[in-house]
């Protein structure tokens, strides 16, 4: 949850903004600035000025706009109430008979317009039908229709239906500043005398009986009025720097004083359920109002709180959106983006590498009356501590303190697990140390013999760690070893010297079939059989080679790597002459541009009863007990860092290397929601049950809480399916799309890449190489070329390719004499190359099964979070290849209707 900034208008005024107003439908932002006689109207998505409405002769101090009758309302000093309409059509310039007007506010319920004066409130009923007949007449001038000089009846619109309330009895003593009027059916006005004066709707022709007025509110004049619809209240913000809440009634509820130093402007943005106020130097703060409490420094980050100095502030009812002016006079619009950062939080004072939530044991587990402790958060970092985060619940709004920190390696803590039988929490490093740490802070003994604190056995970096049945515990290391240990008597168990042919990178247990699974950094996943723990058996492998033979020979299927070739040939050789067959040509180049994926994460998917795995090609792959491939899906964003199954809700999260994570259904495995908004790498993920809520740690240092997403088929999606606005579709503004497209190629784009023009055949040979995955963007670069978005990016671990590889390209010496042998030689490359690409684009073409349509493309993710609404998205299906002996699946690639 986050209010993110979408839109900023640098300089929309000369002089400081007094007044904003919204019209949702057209997505359009009227603004007007002290001593400015024009009405500024803004396209709220681009940013860019529509129009200038002039019609006023002094300056315009307050703006109303209505929905329901489409109509724009201003007050003026100049003593006039100007009606436009969403056009920027002026129909009338209305007298107000009081004097200036200092506030308006617009009831849709009753067609009412409350306006606020010196000392003096009116109210106007808004003829539509009048309205309408003179739209028609100024449509009518316009067109040539009508004669351009006739008057209007400046009362038709506007008609006065009671009285001027004004004096003492009835009104302020000084200039009604602002008002609101409620759902309930109350004017609510405050004003300079530091009153606060209340019209019930239903008494208004008995004005004592209808008026009641709150003396001494605040210290100093109230400017800033807003409206809690969720608890019926009032805020209030003034001069003296305070914001206080009020009951319809008139009671204090709540107060926050010396918030600022400066007048108050408040807002209530429905969707958040928070109250914002301008605080210090103009920063935004927000007020939890359940607690109450401050919540800026959790919500400061993703909102952007401390980028504008604002002045001045407005939430349009019925949107999700709050608008602000700053002291540099601009203009600032947030939305509420319920996929958005909820809290973040901030202790660690290096990289975050992992994150696990752990539920107390209760203090009598027999006892069934005594509730469960709420969950706690467990985090590690780069310099070797660990943070136990608690839940604050005096506060009660979803905020984590750090209660303890602990000094546990010297070097970077890589995994964490936590034991409820010995209320212990086990963590491996890069010191290839394991240790244990006790919570309750008593080391067992075993033969009266305190038990050591630490596993020392390990040379290389600690990997991962599960715990298993019969209170043991299994590691992985970088050394290439599998390890069990007794935590009962701290000796180990058994070892599996050698388990991969490269530093393991992920270890996962399953429960159920008492299994473990090792990957490292190759195409293979082993499973291993631990019902013997002192016996551990290899039973399994996981091959994520799309065919039988991409892993090469034993040797190099051993290491899940594929053959090697030197290229340097296709550009030009030394050698007296080229193969003549082309099938032997294209077979080497086949085998060179093999791309072995790497396996970077494994885990077990209890509620589905298989094992998950992602590769650095940008795929996550479902695989049955038996180790067949039983489903795989493409993703964008880099190789994954970090999978997380949500067992209690049925879902899988993934960490990508773009900084952001991905939910996902496995039942149908298109992202229900993006989480973006860490500035650094994503290292771990846990669920909280107590919030609802996903908590990831990251390389910047930060923890951060996000809502699990609404279910679709519950009619779930957008931001207002949030707290406090769900079942309620918000108006919104379409979110900017990520401009980034190296994570978003199609299938269709891979399949068919562009081709050169025979007019830059100069060129065709490297262009030749880049479609077929030879080179990569940054050769190009190297080699002053200008390439597009090419392929999808390198993954983690993946090695460098050959030099030779890496060095084709043009040569930049002088071209060879015509009739030499080189130049022979080049004319000849041409051919050949010429000659693969038609067969390469002929095989690509059998392959995709055709052309394609618009719904094979991929529409660039949004760069903030979101969650996917109901019915825009689509997912195409076609048959997978084969991923190992019998692996027979579907490849269901990720899509969306349209592209930007």
């Amino acid at each position: 949850m986050a209010m993110e900034v979408i839109k900023v208008v640098d300089e929309a005024h000369e002089s400081p903004i007094s007044s904003i107003a919204y019209n949702r439908v057209l997505k359009e932002l009227y603004s007007s600035a002290d001593g400015d006689k024009v009405i500024r109207v803004w396209d709220a998505k681009t940013g860019t000025m529509v129009r200038m409405q002039k019609g006023h002769k002094g300056a315009v101090t307050c703006l109303a706009y209505s929905s329901t009758s489409k109509l724009l309302f201003s007050s003026s000093i100049d003593s006039t109430i100007g009606i436009w309409t969403d056009k920027g059509i002026l129909l009338q310039m209305a007298p107000s008979d009081v004097g200036p007007v200092h506030s308006l506010a617009w009831d849709s319920k009753h067609r009412y317009l409350a306006v606020g004066g010196n000392a003096v409130m009116l109210l106007f009923k808004v003829d539509l039908a009048e309205a309408r007949k003179m739209a028609q007449q100024q449509r009518s001038v316009a067109s040539g229709l009508r004669d351009g000089n006739m008057t209007l009846d400046a009362r038709q619109i506007l008609k006065k239906i009671f009285p001027p309330f004004r004096g003492p009895d009835f009104c302020h003593t000084d200039i009604v500043s602002c008002m609101i009027i409620t759902e309930t059916g109350k004017i609510i006005t405050g004003g300079y005398d530091k009153c606060i004066c209340m019209y019930e709707f239903d008494k208004l022709e008995k004005p004592k009986e209808a008026f009641q007025r709150i003396r001494k509110c605040h210290t100093a004049a109230i400017v800033s009025m807003a409206y809690d619809t969720f608890t019926n209240s009032i805020l209030t913000g003034s001069i003296d720097g305070s914001m206080k809440v009020w009951s319809l009634e008139g009671r204090l509820l709540d107060k926050f004083e010396s918030i600022n130093d400066q007048p108050v402007a408040v807002a209530y943005v429905p969707s958040t359920n928070m109250y914002w106020a301008s605080g210090r130097f103009g920063r935004l703060v927000a007020y939890d109002p359940r607690a109450p409490a401050n919540v800026t420094q959790y919500v400061q980050e993703s909102s952007g709180l401390d980028r504008f100095n604002v002045e001045y502030m407005y939430a349009p009812m019925g949107t999700d959106m709050l608008l602000g002016a700053s002291k540099q006079k601009q203009l600032i619009m947030w939305q509420y983006n319920h996929m958005g950062a909820y809290r973040t939080f901030r202790k660690h004072e290096d990289w975050v590498e992992g994150v696990i939530v752990v539920t107390p044991s209760k203090e009598q587990p027999d006892d069934e009356d005594e509730e469960a402790p709420p969950d706690e958060i467990f985090s590690c970092g780069a310099d070797g501590k660990v943070l136990r985060w608690q839940l604050d619940v005096e506060q009660n709004c979803d905020v984590y303190v750090c209660v303890e920190e602990w000094q546990l390696h010297s070097k970077n803590i890589y995994v964490m697990v936590y034991s409820a039988a010995l209320n212990c929490l086990i963590t491996g490093s890069e010191d290839t140390t394991i240790h244990l740490h006790y919570l309750h802070n008593t080391v067992p003994t075993y033969n009266d013999v305190p038990l050591p604190t630490e596993f020392t056995e390990h040379e290389g970096r600690i990997s991962g760690l599960a715990l298993l049945k019969g209170n043991l515990l299994a590691s992985s290391s970088f050394d290439k070893t599998l390890r069990i240990w007794d935590l009962t008597t701290m000796k180990p168990v058994a070892c599996v010297f050698n388990a991969h042919d490269s530093p393991l990178q992920c270890l996962e247990y399953c429960e159920e079939r008492d299994e473990l699974a090792t990957c490292a950094m190759g195409n293979k996943v082993k499973i291993w059989n631990v019902k013997r723990p002192a016996q551990v058996k290899h039973v399994l492998s996981l091959d994520h080679a799309d065919t039988p033979d991409a892993g090469g020979d034993d040797e190099a299927a051993g290491n899940g790597r594929g053959p090697k070739t030197n290229m340097n040939w296709l550009t030009k050789s030394d050698i007296a002459g080229l193969p003549s067959a082309t099938g032997i040509v294209l077979e080497t180049i086949q085998q060179a541009n093999r791309d072995v994926p790497e396996v970077t994460q494994v885990r077990w998917v209890a509620f589905r009863h298989c094992w998950v795995t992602a590769a650095d090609d940008d795929t996550i792959r479902l695989w049955n007990p038996d180790g067949h491939k039983l489903q795989q899906f493409t993703y964008t964003g880099g190789s994954v860092q970090s999978i997380y199954v949500d067992n209690t809700n049925r879902l899988l999260v993934a960490a990508m290397l773009n900084r952001t994570a991905f939910v996902y259904d496995l039942d149908d495995p298109m992202p229900l929601a993006r989480y973006a908004g860490h500035t650094d790498v994503i290292r771990g993920i846990g669920y909280i049950k107590d919030c609802d809520t996903y908590v990831t740690a990251s390389w910047d240092k930060s923890l951060r809480l996000w809502f699990r997403p609404k279910d679709r088929k519950g009619g779930g999606g957008g931001s207002g399916a949030g707290e406090g606005g769900e079942g309620k579709a918000m108006n919104m503004l379409l979110l900017e799309y990520d401009e980034d497209e190296e994570h978003f190629v199609s299938e269709y784009e891979k399949a068919h890449p562009l081709e050169m023009p025979s007019a830059l055949a100069d060129r065709n040979q490297r262009k030749v190489m880049q479609d077929m995955g030879l080179l990569d963007e940054d050769d190009e670069d190297d080699a002053g070329g200008h390439g597009g978005a090419g392929g999808r990016k390198k993954g983690r671990g993946r090695g460098a390719k050959l030099g030779a590889e890496a060095g084709l390209g043009l040569d930049t010496a002088a071209p060879d004499v015509q009739g030499s042998l080189g130049a022979k030689l080049d004319d000849l490359g041409r051919s050949l190359l010429s000659e693969l690409n038609t067969i390469a684009h002929k095989s690509a073409v059998g392959r995709g099964g055709g052309g394609g349509g618009a719904g094979d493309m991929d529409e660039r993710g949004s760069t903030r979070s979101s969650q996917v609404p109901t019915g825009t998205l689509g997912a195409r299906s076609v048959a997978g290849r084969g991923g190992g002996a019998g692996a027979s699946g579907a490849t269901s690639r990720l899509g969306v209707a349209g592209r930007k």
